[in-house]
């Protein structure tokens, strides 16, 4: 598939995204919204249900306690069946007093009214058979096998207004045989306003019917007649003998919407566009990241120099360009293939320099120099550079560049053999000429006059610094040619740091500096003593060069890991960010006009770094521009 059928299709699905994400996310809106007023409504009809509910039981609590009031009256006349009418009314004086929602209480034996309480108004309820005229068949058989109350109601009172009777039935005592019933009738007005049904307010629709749902109207006994329902909230009261259903709603109806329902439909609108206005950002961020990874994948694809996508965590070859490829061949599919680093002889480095163990403790590095082996193991100088990226949530990868340095080694060998063979051609001339230069200066060839003698030192003077210049370039053409020895024994490391400051007093006298040397480790060292004193010295001159008059340089030593660090604190200008980077290369200066105040060849430093590196350790340093530089070397300790 093309390149450009493949944008097409993700510039396609880019603009689906947008759209399902608008449709989702105001479909989602629309149901949050119908949700609250759905929830709105169950909250409402709760509320009245609860309060329905609540009448329900203090309505039935009411009928029970009056009618429990009256269990009383029963118990005494199954004790006593022959009860007469005055004990009768003295007993049911007592039961008014405790039960106001009362009308009237009869004594029925054999299930014949013979005593009524109060007896004016209710005369004519003497001599009632309840069999034949007031309780049904079913209610008889169900009052003598359960032996409980019953009721029924509600029934219309002769003195107006209705009225619910109970039924309780007597067994004898003595021989358990049914003795007959007290009718208790009860004031349903009485016990309406008991309960503040008769005060309910007026926006609250509740009425008392004995029909179901389907058929309220039919049945209603308190309460508005004719009422629209619309879906009520109800609550049945059942007791034995009857069935009453409580219903109510709102006088206007249940409401739609919550009481502030643009307040949720604002918030719901402003979110909605929110999202929408976030997923066009996003959406265009991720449009402006692919055109940027397409231009990134064009310089990808084209750089002179290697690039290669490894995963952090197993060092798999996620992707390489063509350059990689060219360089390596097949070699390089693993981050591991990058540990092993190689010198111009073949021989392993410090397995400390591989590219793991940086990245373990940095997340970049740049400049990391070596052999690495390719076809038929022959083996070519590249230049790495590498960057470890966490990412959130993510497995983390890492970058490494890859310049093939061949030919600037080529060009760096032939420069290092013309400047060894001039060196050496040098080296020869300049001999004699410091040789006859100290023998004028000790008179040897007779006495000369004053002006002569400062013509000489100065001669001498710059004849031993064109000596040192020389050394130094012997020398570091042996580093890297790899053909300086090195004597690696034990000792320990305060004598080379002693023997170091003693060389190394006069300059320091001169300069007029103090050397100040404290908490110096007894600790052996493993390395060659007369480089590391070499190293040290490089260090110590640079500092002394660079310290102001009256200065002071501390020199102490701490241990670190496996190894041992001297430490060589200045009072000088630090390093300049700037300089930092290569401070460690040949020829590198801090101030490289024609004009520096400050001397010297520039391969000090570099001189250093081989030295250590040849010992396995390592030299760098910490500073702050115009706060001093704190140089250390690290050398590993027994």
């Amino acid at each position: 598939m093309s390149n450009d059928k493949q944008e097409q299709i993700f510039f396609s699905l880019v603009w689906l995204a947008r759209i399902i994400v608008c449709l989702l996310t105001i479909g989602l809106a629309l149901a949050i919204d119908s949700t609250a007023t759905e929830r709105h409504r169950a909250d409402i009809r709760a509320k009245w249900q609860e309060q329905v509910d609540d009448l329900s039981l203090q309505l039935r609590a009411s009928i029970l306690q009056n009618t429990q009031t009256v269990w009383g009256l029963a118990a005494n006349v199954s004790v006593q069946p022959d009860i007469n009418e005055t004990q009768f009314k003295r007993l049911a004086s007592v039961i008014f007093k405790l039960a106001p929602e009362l009308l009237n209480i009869g004594l029925a034996p054999d299930f014949v009214i013979k005593h009524i309480y109060p007896l004016q108004g209710n005369q004519a309820a003497l001599g009632l058979d309840l069999r034949t005229q007031s309780l049904s068949r079913e209610q008889m058989a169900l009052l003598l096998e359960t032996r409980r109350a019953v009721f029924n109601g509600p029934i219309n009172l002769v003195q107006g207004g209705q009225g619910l009777a109970a039924r309780i039935p007597i067994f004898e005592n003595q021989s358990d045989k049914p003795w007959g019933v007290i009718s208790a009738i009860l004031d349903l007005e009485r016990l309406y306003a008991s309960i503040g049904l008769n005060t309910m307010p007026p926006e609250f629709q509740f009425v008392l019917s004995t029909t179901g749902i389907s058929s309220i109207n039919q049945g209603i006994f308190f309460g508005p007649q004719n009422i629209n329902w619309q879906s009520p909230v109800s609550s049945t009261m059942s007791m034995p003998g009857f069935s009453w259903h409580l219903y109510a709603q709102p006088d206007d109806g249940w409401p739609n919407y919550p009481a502030s329902p643009w307040l949720l439909r604002s918030i719901l609108a402003l979110t909605t566009l929110t999202i929408i206005a976030g997923t066009l950002w996003i959406t265009a961020l991720i449009i402006h990241d692919r055109k940027m990874q397409r231009r990134f994948w064009g310089l990808f694809d084209l750089a002179p120099f290697g690039i290669a996508l490894y995963d952090a965590i197993d060092g798999e070859l996620l992707q390489a360009n063509p350059s990689f490829t060219r360089i390596l061949g097949s070699k390089g599919v693993a981050l591991s293939y990058f540990n092993a680093i190689y010198d111009s002889s073949g021989k392993p480095k410090n397995s400390q320099h591989g590219v793991s163990s940086i990245l373990a403790t940095h997340f970049r590095f740049s400049g990391l120099e070596g052999f690495f082996p390719i076809r038929n193991n022959a083996f070519i100088p590249i230049m790495l550079h590498g960057l470890r990226l966490d990412l959130q949530g993510k497995e983390s990868v890492i970058w490494i560049i890859v310049e093939d340095i061949s030919q600037r080694k080529e060009a760096e060998r032939l420069k290092s053999e013309f400047i060894s063979t001039v060196s050496h051609e040098l080296r020869t001339p300049l001999t004699s000429i410091s040789g006859a230069l100290s023998l004028l200066t000790t008179n040897a060839v007779g006495e000369l006059s004053g002006k002569a003698q400062q013509l000489l030192k100065i001669a001498q003077r710059n004849s031993d610094q064109l000596g040192f210049l020389i050394n130094d370039l012997l020398d570091i053409e042996k580093l890297i040619a790899g053909k300086m020895d090195f004597n690696v024994v034990e000792f320990p490391v305060s004598e080379a740091i002693t023997e170091s400051l003693e060389n190394i007093q006069n300059y320091a006298t001169e300069k007029n500096i103090t050397l100040n040397a404290q908490e110096l480790s007894t600790s052996t060292v493993k390395a060659d003593k007369q480089r590391l004193a070499q190293a040290l010295n490089n260090i110590l001159s640079n500092a002394i060069k660079f310290s102001p008059v009256n200065g002071q340089i501390r020199i102490w030593t701490k241990l670190h890991g496996q190894g041992l660090r001297i430490y060589v604190q200045d009072e000088g200008p630090g390093i300049a960010p700037e300089f930092r980077e290569r401070m460690f290369q040949k020829f590198s200066q801090a101030d490289s006009s024609d004009r520096r105040s400050k001397g010297g060849t520039g391969l000090g430093l570099a001189i250093t770094k081989e030295l250590m590196a040849r010992m396995e350790g390592d030299v760098d340093l910490t500073s702050e521009a115009g706060q001093g530089a704190t140089f250390w070397l690290e050398v590993p300790a027994t």
